[in-house]
Protein backbone atom coordinates (compact mmCIF):
# COMPACT_ATOMS: atom_id res chain seq x y z
CA UNK A 1 0.00 0.00 0.00
CA UNK A 2 2.59 2.48 0.77
CA UNK A 3 5.35 2.45 -2.06
CA UNK A 4 8.51 5.01 -2.97
CA UNK A 5 6.34 7.38 -4.99
CA UNK A 6 4.42 8.38 -1.10
CA UNK A 7 7.65 8.94 0.25
CA UNK A 8 8.81 11.42 -3.12
CA UNK A 9 5.61 13.18 -3.51
CA UNK A 10 6.01 13.75 0.73
CA UNK A 11 9.48 15.30 0.08
CA UNK A 12 8.68 17.47 -3.07
CA UNK A 13 5.49 18.61 -0.54
CA UNK A 14 7.71 19.25 2.30
CA UNK A 15 10.38 21.22 -0.05
CA UNK A 16 7.68 22.85 -1.93
CA UNK A 17 6.42 24.25 1.85
CA UNK A 18 9.45 25.08 3.11
CA UNK A 19 9.76 27.37 -0.04
CA UNK A 20 6.23 28.87 0.33
CA UNK A 21 7.56 30.01 4.30
CA UNK A 22 10.62 31.18 3.14
CA UNK A 23 8.59 33.43 0.79
CA UNK A 24 6.36 34.25 3.22
CA UNK A 25 9.21 35.63 5.87
CA UNK A 26 10.76 37.22 3.00
CA UNK A 27 8.92 40.77 2.90
CA UNK A 28 9.01 41.21 7.03
CA UNK A 29 12.77 39.74 6.62
CA UNK A 30 13.22 42.64 4.40
CA UNK A 31 11.50 45.03 5.99
CA UNK A 32 13.55 44.67 9.33
CA UNK A 33 17.11 44.90 7.72
CA UNK A 34 16.00 48.19 5.97
CA UNK A 35 15.11 49.05 9.51
CA UNK A 36 18.43 47.93 10.91
CA UNK A 37 20.09 49.77 8.21
CA UNK A 38 18.60 53.18 8.42
CA UNK A 39 18.58 52.86 12.19
CA UNK A 40 14.81 52.76 12.56
CA UNK A 41 14.34 51.21 15.77
CA UNK A 42 10.33 50.64 15.52
CA UNK A 43 10.70 49.60 11.61
CA UNK A 44 13.26 47.34 12.40
CA UNK A 45 11.18 45.64 15.35
CA UNK A 46 7.99 45.51 13.24
CA UNK A 47 9.85 43.62 10.56
CA UNK A 48 11.31 40.78 12.48
CA UNK A 49 8.24 40.21 14.31
CA UNK A 50 6.24 40.12 11.03
CA UNK A 51 8.62 37.60 9.91
CA UNK A 52 8.60 35.64 12.93
CA UNK A 53 4.94 35.70 12.98
CA UNK A 54 4.67 34.31 9.32
CA UNK A 55 7.14 31.63 9.71
CA UNK A 56 5.37 30.31 13.29
CA UNK A 57 2.49 30.68 11.00
CA UNK A 58 3.37 28.97 8.44
CA UNK A 59 5.37 26.05 10.32
CA UNK A 60 2.40 25.28 12.38
CA UNK A 61 -0.30 25.40 9.90
CA UNK A 62 1.85 23.66 6.75
CA UNK A 63 5.08 22.15 7.31
CA UNK A 64 4.24 20.36 10.83
CA UNK A 65 1.71 18.38 9.43
CA UNK A 66 4.16 17.26 6.19
CA UNK A 67 6.98 16.62 8.29
CA UNK A 68 4.86 14.32 10.92
CA UNK A 69 3.69 12.48 7.52
CA UNK A 70 7.55 11.61 6.36
CA UNK A 71 7.88 10.65 9.74
CA UNK A 72 5.20 8.47 9.55
CA UNK A 73 6.23 7.28 6.54
CA UNK A 74 9.10 6.33 7.55
CA UNK A 75 8.29 4.14 10.56
CA UNK A 76 6.47 2.26 8.23
CA UNK A 77 9.26 1.11 6.00
CA UNK A 78 11.30 0.36 8.90
CA UNK A 79 9.17 -0.79 11.51
CA UNK A 80 7.81 -5.10 12.47
CA UNK A 81 4.94 -5.87 10.35
CA UNK A 82 2.27 -8.68 11.91
CA UNK A 83 -0.25 -10.67 9.58
CA UNK A 84 -4.21 -10.61 11.22
CA UNK A 85 -6.95 -12.87 10.09
CA UNK A 86 -10.42 -12.00 10.06
CA UNK A 87 -13.69 -11.17 8.81
CA UNK A 88 -13.78 -7.07 7.93
CA UNK A 89 -16.95 -5.69 9.54
CA UNK A 90 -16.70 -2.05 9.42
CA UNK A 91 -14.45 0.99 6.98
CA UNK A 92 -15.12 3.47 9.05
CA UNK A 93 -16.26 7.22 7.14
CA UNK A 94 -14.92 9.56 10.05
CA UNK A 95 -11.41 10.15 10.16
CA UNK A 96 -9.08 9.90 13.11
CA UNK A 97 -6.25 12.01 13.87
CA UNK A 98 -3.57 9.79 15.78
CA UNK A 99 0.15 10.50 15.74
CA UNK A 100 -0.05 13.63 13.90
CA UNK A 101 -1.95 11.48 10.56
CA UNK A 102 -5.47 11.35 9.63
CA UNK A 103 -6.76 7.74 9.35
CA UNK A 104 -10.20 5.73 8.60
CA UNK A 105 -10.87 3.28 11.52
CA UNK A 106 -11.18 -0.28 10.13
CA UNK A 107 -12.91 -3.16 12.55
CA UNK A 108 -11.85 -6.38 11.77
CA UNK A 109 -13.37 -9.65 13.88
CA UNK A 110 -11.00 -12.54 14.89
CA UNK A 111 -13.80 -14.76 16.01
CA UNK A 112 -15.55 -16.77 13.73
CA UNK A 113 -18.99 -16.27 15.90
CA UNK A 114 -18.24 -12.57 14.92
CA UNK A 115 -18.46 -12.20 18.92
CA UNK A 116 -17.30 -8.54 20.02
CA UNK A 117 -14.63 -9.11 21.80
CA UNK A 118 -12.90 -10.57 18.96
CA UNK A 119 -13.05 -7.15 17.19
CA UNK A 120 -9.80 -5.20 16.42
CA UNK A 121 -9.42 -2.05 15.41
CA UNK A 122 -6.96 -0.89 12.68
CA UNK A 123 -5.72 2.90 11.09
CA UNK A 124 -6.20 3.12 7.61
CA UNK A 125 -4.65 6.05 6.19
CA UNK A 126 -6.72 8.82 4.38
CA UNK A 127 -4.91 8.85 1.78
CA UNK A 128 -5.34 5.23 1.22
CA UNK A 129 -8.60 2.90 0.33
CA UNK A 130 -9.74 -0.49 0.98
CA UNK A 131 -11.97 -2.35 -1.99
CA UNK A 132 -15.73 -2.05 -0.18
CA UNK A 133 -16.32 -5.53 -1.84
CA UNK A 134 -14.21 -7.23 1.13
CA UNK A 135 -16.95 -5.76 3.79
CA UNK A 136 -17.92 -8.89 5.46
CA UNK A 137 -15.52 -11.30 3.99
CA UNK A 138 -12.68 -12.91 5.19
CA UNK A 139 -9.33 -10.90 5.03
CA UNK A 140 -5.66 -11.74 5.96
CA UNK A 141 -4.45 -7.46 7.59
CA UNK A 142 -0.63 -6.53 7.13
CA UNK A 143 -0.29 -4.25 9.56
CA UNK A 144 2.61 -2.15 11.77
CA UNK A 145 1.22 -1.70 15.34
CA UNK A 146 -2.24 -0.88 14.69
CA UNK A 147 -1.66 0.99 11.39
CA UNK A 148 -2.80 -0.83 7.98
CA UNK A 149 -0.21 -1.96 5.70
CA UNK A 150 -2.20 -3.88 3.68
CA UNK A 151 -5.20 -5.91 2.75
CA UNK A 152 -5.86 -9.96 1.39
CA UNK A 153 -8.46 -11.86 0.57
CA UNK A 154 -8.08 -14.62 2.92
CA UNK A 155 -7.38 -17.03 -0.09
CA UNK A 156 -4.37 -15.01 -0.86
CA UNK A 157 -5.46 -12.16 -4.13
CA UNK A 158 -3.81 -8.90 -3.47
CA UNK A 159 -6.96 -6.50 -2.69
CA UNK A 160 -5.75 -3.54 -1.63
Amino acid sequence: MYTQTDTDNNVRQRNRTLLMMALWCLPGLVIGMVGAWQRIEWLCIAGFVLCGAAAIFQFDLKLQPVLRYGKFLREIHTGLSHRTAGTLLKIGRDRVYTDGVWFYEVILNVYEDLSEEGERRFLLDCAKSIDENLLNQDVVIESQGNVVLSVELMGGSHAA
